[in-house]
């Protein structure tokens, strides 16, 4: 049974950091466009088409697909002004009320996030007259990636009540 787990989580990871390389593939690719774009612009006074409306749908599977990934990894920005003010005691608690907030946050962004997405596949929602991108994949991008993070924040929730309630549990966060 452990070695099945194990297999989840590897595979977990490996889903995890896939999409944190197309997010950086979708980075890459925007960073092109750009360029020609403004190359067009600048030299032939003709810009690429479309470029405003292809931007915009491929920033939000950039974020959605890298967070989860960032979190996993605990390399996000972390202030920790008003944590350093804090009793000792009380931090462990703090970690486990701000997993569970996340955890809500995302499932609610998931949730709701759904109905747009079904709404907009079902439409065949496309965004642009000069160059017709459709919307639907961004959308369920913010669905696949607000489920990682409910699933990533509930990974942390668990570590952090084991934590917090004084089973510590090494190498997780």
């Amino acid at each position: 049974m452990k070695a099945a787990y194990s297999a989840i989580g590897s595979s977990y990871v490996y889903c995890l950091r896939g999409l944190n390389a197309v997010s950086v593939g979708l980075i890459f690719f925007t960073a092109l466009w750009i360029f020609g774009d403004i190359t067009g612009r600048f030299f032939f006074n003709h810009p690429i088409p479309g470029t405003m409306e292809l931007i915009k749908t491929i920033i939000i599977p950039i974020i959605f697909f890298s967070l989860p990934n960032t979190l996993h990894e605990n390399r996000h920005i972390q202030t920790t002004i008003i944590v350093r003010r804090l009793p000792p005691s009380l931090l462990p608690w703090l970690n486990v009320l701000i997993a569970l907030v996340g955890a809500l946050i995302f499932l609610a962004v998931c949730r709701y996030g759904w109905d747009a997405a079904w709404k907009s596949w079902i439409m065949r929602e496309f965004e642009g007259v000069q160059l017709r991108v459709p919307v639907y994949p961004s959308r369920f991008s913010i669905v696949l990636g607000s489920a990682l993070m409910v699933i990533e924040f509930t990974r942390i929730l668990v570590n952090d009540l084991r934590n917090a309630m004084g089973r510590k549990r090494g190498g997780d966060r």
